[in-house]
C-alpha cells in the first residue's frame, strides 16, 4: 500500500499526460509522494487517485481554480457539476439560435453571395449581446 510509481506508470494509469501530472504538480494542485535520489517524482495509491479526480473535473470543463476548489473541499463535484450544466445549457441556447439564424439567412429566398457584402448589421441576423468574456 505504500508503494511508490514513476511518473509514466502514473500516466497510464491516470489517462493524463506525463507532462499534465507535471503541470499540476508544479502547481501545487498534486504534489509527488517523494522524489527518488535522482529527483524523479514518485507518486502513491492517493496522489493516483487525486489525478484521477483532477482528470474527470478537467473532462467536466472544470479550470485550475475550479479543480483547487473542489480538492480544498470548498465545493462539491455535485456542484461544480451543476454549475458546467447551466453552462453548457446556456451555450446550447445559443447555438440553437445561432443556427435557427443561419438557416434564415441562407435558406430558399435569402440574399444573394453578392448582397450579402453590404447588408452589415441589416443583414436579419440578431445582435450578439456584448461578450462578457
Amino acid at each position: 500500500m505504500n508503494e511508490l510509481y514513476s511518473i509514466g506508470n502514473v500516466a497510464r494509469r491516470t489517462c493524463l499526460s506525463v507532462s499534465a501530472i507535471r503541470f499540476y504538480a508544479d502547481e501545487g494542485v498534486v504534489t509527488p509522494t517523494g522524489l527518488t535520489d535522482g529527483g524523479f517524482r514518485r507518486y502513491d495509491v492517493h496522489a493516483i487517485a487525486r489525478l484521477e479526480l483532477v482528470r474527470t473535473l478537467r473532462d467536466l470543463g472544470a479550470g485550475l481554480d475550479d479543480i483547487r476548489r473542489v480538492l480544498a473541499a470548498e465545493t462539491t463535484l455535485h456542484d461544480l457539476a451543476v454549475t458546467h450544466l447551466r453552462l453548457v445549457e446556456d451555450r446550447l441556447r445559443q447555438f440553437r439560435a445561432r443556427r435557427a439564424a443561419l438557416r434564415t439567412s441562407t435558406g430558399p429566398g435569402a440574399a444573394s453571395s453578392s448582397s450579402t457584402r453590404t447588408a452589415g448589421r441589416h443583414s436579419g441576423l440578431p445582435r450578439r449581446p456584448a461578450c462578457s468574456c
